[in-house]
């Protein structure tokens, strides 16, 4: 019901010429393909309506590479998956032009007879944007075989892959590892047009291939810097305005594998970015004494303009004398590095220059050494963010830390007790109580300045399980919310989870799930939230939106007497009104909104939702879904991709680590899905609840996690709240010319008041991928130019405690 579309530009078909040509050419194992075309406007890229049995089921632009097509450029060709289901008592498949009554060539009955076209293997494959090729390919016939591809221009060999990776567009078959991502060589980004054919292990092209690009690093703005005849300066500025607002529609991205030269081309420092040293530097050493890995370190800092005014070197389990030593000194700024790390050239003087009178500390991006000091697996992280510093720490690898936060953090191990020895971890721990309990301003710069040894782990959850960690963010989480306990990831075990506490009088929390028919749905979601969850104190709210379908009425009809109230809904489909209406209704302190299409697998989903809510600060929680085959629904939602907004996770199984295995670590967003979505109803009432005119359908729940968060309050994404998600499976796709219109409206309606003026998510570096084929963390923007710093908004502990106070006291039933 939340579904978060892709932009599809809407072209007006003419209903005045009806001259149209187009045919079904076959249909590869479920995917459909064809062409269509406007002959007296080629330019024109008409939508064809795909029907089953005379059912309209599909919706599709002909606007995709075809050499069969008689005219025009030859784009005018299309690829539409069809759900495996609809196809299997299926008779006739016949396509014809939107809105118009031409009829397709070739429509096919089914079954297929057998022939060449009986190979057995689907596929499409398409251009992400950039330097990136997206696609998936399927062997019908042998469903576990992942079939080769093979990538050419001309007689060039661009390359061969194995398509075994997990994919959205077959997310619905029994096995999903079939989808591949080709990076394309980095010197094909030279503003030339190149056509690549994408053939199977049979020979047989991929239905997509070939593919036609161009691109250059420097986008669309770099190329209009590069014209020979500048044009007048107005001009120049509207058409390097219609590229940026073409760079937010329309992002590119490069593979990952590109990092060594996207970083030389978008992060490598020059002459040009030398700032003078800030303040009274002090460089903390961390060493074990192995005298080669110090060496590597201090060489690195005599590529910087200016030296430190002190360097202490100190062993990781006792630093609290170092720390002391280099404060005692005059220091009023540290930079911890450790031994074997190195700095990059210029680095101390952008790292001292980010602490001023506002700023508590400050870090950056970091990446690794390769054996040759070449660039390799960049951290490119999100602002400040507690809780997935309580999983990972992410954020220390090119930090600098003021002297007063520094003199706090010691002042607090202190207190913790006498014998206290200031280890690495602890320090860190201590950095971050700090923080959080003096609201200190943080300050994160989108730049890699700090290079991690050769010899540290590559992510996260690589690194060896470090029991002084366990033991420094157990007492963190103590200090913050008293008997608060921790755990170990079982899978990545130097990975941490923060298990709060619920009150002993829990808040009755009101479940809204809204529905239309669909009995094994509801079914399945309600006696999920009746018998399988641990929660005690809990109202069930159905709100029945004109179910027609007798099996489903006789359910309704049951309910009341299992203490599930049904409220009636006799209006249109508005996502936003029915939410508005049963929040109105509802007794609870604590809302939440729930899709008919959840299923519940872990009985414990909503206490730990409700244990995260509870915490001050915190305005909205949701959880991590899965697809039935496992695979991860939502992930959270990143804001800005296509200038709209995805889900993250989407290509990953729920037991992937993912980037920076941020899918394994409870963390904060910008939004999270209303799918399954928890906040106190005072919070959903000061911020207007769902927007009923802007949203009715869509992009409803990314405005309102927007809205809370504009209060100051954080959005929590748990990695320990997982249920099933079968997405839209309730409500269906927006296939019908109406439901098109209205996507499209909406996502207007988001762009102008969310994505335009501001594109940037703070939960997500700004150097990832952009685009919505590449999808969130799926690979490097380009260009990057957006460097500026950027700051946690953080608000005083008292006014969120005295905002956010919730009663404890269970309602009386």
């Amino acid at each position: 019901m939340t579904e978060h579309v892709m932009e599809q530009p809407q072209t007006e078909v003419s209903a005045i010429q009806p001259h149209f040509s187009g045919a079904i050419l076959g249909l590869q194992g479920d995917v459909l393909h064809g062409w269509a075309m406007d002959n007296t406007q080629q330019e024109h890229r008409p939508v064809v309506e795909v029907f089953i049995d005379g059912a309209s089921v599909a919706l599709v632009r002909a606007d995709q590479y075809e050499p069969t097509a008689p005219g025009g450029d030859q784009f005018h060709g299309f690829t539409v998956q069809l759900r495996q289901r609809w196809l299997d008592e299926a008779r006739l498949i016949t396509a014809q032009i939107a809105n118009q009554k031409f009829v397709l060539d070739g429509q096919l009955t089914l079954p297929v007879p057998s022939g060449e076209d009986s190979v057995g293997i689907s596929s499409q494959v398409w251009h992400t944007g950039g330097l990136r090729i997206g696609g998936w390919c399927w062997d019908t016939k042998a469903p576990n075989r992942h079939v080769e591809v093979t990538v050419r221009e001309g007689e060039r060999l661009i390359g061969r892959y194995i398509c075994n990776q997990p994919n959205q567009a077959v997310a619905y078959r029994g096995t999903s590892d079939h989808g591949l991502t080709i990076d394309l060589p980095w010197e094909m980004a030279d503003g030339k047009v190149h056509e690549l054919e994408v053939v199977d292990d049979r020979g047989r092209s991929l239905i997509g291939s070939p593919i036609r690009l161009c691109c250059w690093l420097e986008g669309i703005e770099g190329l209009v810097r590069q014209l020979a005849i500048a044009p007048d300066a107005a001009t120049l500025a509207l058409l390097n305005d219609v590229a940026k607002e073409q760079t937010i529609h329309l992002p590119k991205s490069a593979g990952w594998h590109s990092y060594s030269k996207w970083f030389d081309t978008f992060q490598r420092l020059d002459a040009n970015d030398v700032v003078p040293l800030s303040g009274r530097l002090g460089v903390l050493l961390i060493s074990e004494g192995d005298v080669e890995l110090e060496q590597r370190t201090l060489s690195s800092l005599k590529n910087n303009n200016e030296p430190p005014h002190n360097l202490v070197c100190a062993i990781a389990k006792d630093l609290g004398p170092a720390l002391e030593k280099l404060i005692a000194s005059g220091c009023d700024r540290i930079i911890p590095i450790h031994a074997g790390d190195r700095v990059a050239a210029s680095a101390l003087e952008h790292l001292s220059a980010l602490l001023d009178e506002e700023v508590a500390w400050a870090y950056a991006d970091c990446d690794r050494d390769g054996p040759n000091n070449e660039r390799t697996l960049p951290w490119l992280k999100p602002v400040w963010d507690i809780d997935l510093f309580i999983g990972a720490d992410i954020f220390t690898a090119g930090a600098i830390f003021g002297a007063s936060i520094v003199r706090q953090a010691l002042m607090l191990l202190d207190k913790a007790t006498e014998t206290e020895i200031c280890s690495w971890h602890k320090f860190t721990a201590a950095i971050a109580l700090a923080t959080q309990r003096n609201a200190s301003s943080v300050t994160h710069l989108p730049r890699v300045l700090y290079h991690r040894s050769y010899q540290a782990a590559s992510s996260p959850e690589q690194a060896e399980r470090c029991p002084e960690r366990e033991q420094a963010i157990a007492w963190l989480c103590a200090q913050l919310a008293p008997g608060s306990k921790i755990s170990v990831n079982p899978e990545y075990p130097s990975l941490l989870r923060a298990h709060w506490t619920l009150p002993d009088r829990l808040p009755k929390v009101s479940l809204i799930v809204p529905t239309r028919d669909q009995y094994e749905l509801l079914s399945t979601c309600i006696e999920g939230l009746l018998t399988e969850t641990d929660y005690a104190n809990l109202e069930i709210i159905v709100v029945d939106n004109q179910s027609t379908d007798p099996k489903t009425l006789d359910y309704l009809a049951t309910l009341d007497s299992q203490g599930v109230r049904v409220l009636r809904h006799p209006f249109p489909f508005n996502y936003s009104t029915i939410n508005n209406r049963a929040v109105d209704l509802a007794k609870g302190d604590i809302i939440g909104l729930i899709n008919n299409d959840i299923e519940v697998i872990d009985s414990s989903w909503l206490s730990e939702m409700v244990a995260q809510l509870l915490r001050p600060g915190v305005g909205a929680v949701g959880a991590k879904l899965l697809w039935p085959n496992r695979m991860v629904q939502h992930g959270g939602v990143v804001v800005g991709i296509n200038g709209l907004a995805a889900h993250s996770g989407n290509t990953l199984t729920d037991r992937d680590p993912g980037y920076m295995a941020l899918n394994q670590l409870t963390r904060r967003q910008s939004a999270i899905t209303a799918a399954c979505i928890l906040t106190r109803k005072s919070v959903f009432e000061e911020v207007a609840g769902l927007d009923e005119c802007l949203f009715p359908v869509a992009f409803n729940d990314v405005d309102l996690c927007l809205k809370i968060q504009q209060q100051g309050l954080h959005l929590i994404w748990t990695a320990s709240a997982q249920l099933i998600h079968a997405e839209s499976a309730s409500r269906g796709k927006d296939l019908t010319p109406s439901k098109a219109a209205r996507a499209r409206r909406e996502q207007i309606n988001f762009r102008e008041k969310w994505t335009l003026c501001n594109p940037v998510d703070p939960h997500y570096h700004p150097a990832l991928s952009h685009d919505y084929l590449s999808g969130p963390y799926g690979g490097l923007l380009i260009p990057f130019t957006n460097i500026n710093r950027r700051t946690a908004s953080i608000l005083d502990p008292a006014m969120k405690n005295k905002k956010l106070e919730l009663s404890a006291r269970a309602e009386p039933e």
